[in-house]
């Protein structure tokens, strides 16, 4: 029959450890210390510390605040909204917003060439309207501007229901 091996473990001091680990700490990381009091510099003179320091004294009032101004019906639209247009935005190619900003002319962006810039004529204007980008873009215009009337729309009877 075998016999049990007879183990026996030094019993550890955690104190002693961690004041060996607490004596070595500032020599390892002297450059993350320092750092760290620099950005503690920093949070305190912009008052950060402060405002953080209110709010976790204001505990429950701050968050009863919160709460009651969330359930607001505005900030409650406010949050559908941002939900609805992050979907869209999520739905654009990315590609064809660059597309668009690089479009925008300069004469948009700069004062000076806009004042120095004369007006196009209305041959120009008119080739730039009749382009397929440009008949493009008005379609796609078109019908969003189309599917907005819809919905507004929607609920208002039409001549055919009122007679």
């Amino acid at each position: 029959m075998a016999k049990p091996i007879q183990l026996d473990f030094p019993t550890r001091n955690y104190e002693a450890e961690l004041q060996q680990r607490l004596s070595q700490a500032p020599v390892e990381h002297a450059a993350a210390i320092l750092e760290f009091y620099d950005l503690l510099e920093v949070l305190h003179k912009q008052k950060v510390l402060a405002t953080l320091r209110g709010a976790v004294g204001a505990g429950d009032d701050l968050v009863g605040h919160l709460a009651k101004a969330a359930a607001q019906p505005e900030a409650i639209r406010a949050m559908r909204n941002l939900i609805a247009f992050s979907k869209i935005l999520g739905q654009i190619d990315p590609e064809l917003i660059e597309s668009v900003a690089r479009s925008i002319p300069p004469q948009l962006t700069d004062r000076n060439l806009r004042r120095h810039t004369p007006p196009p004529s209305l041959w120009k204007l008119a080739r730039t309207f009749w382009s397929p980008p440009t008949r493009h873009a008005l379609l796609a215009v078109g019908l969003v501007l189309a599917g907005v009337g819809y919905y507004m729309n929607k609920d208002r009877p039409t001549t055919a229901d009122q007679a």
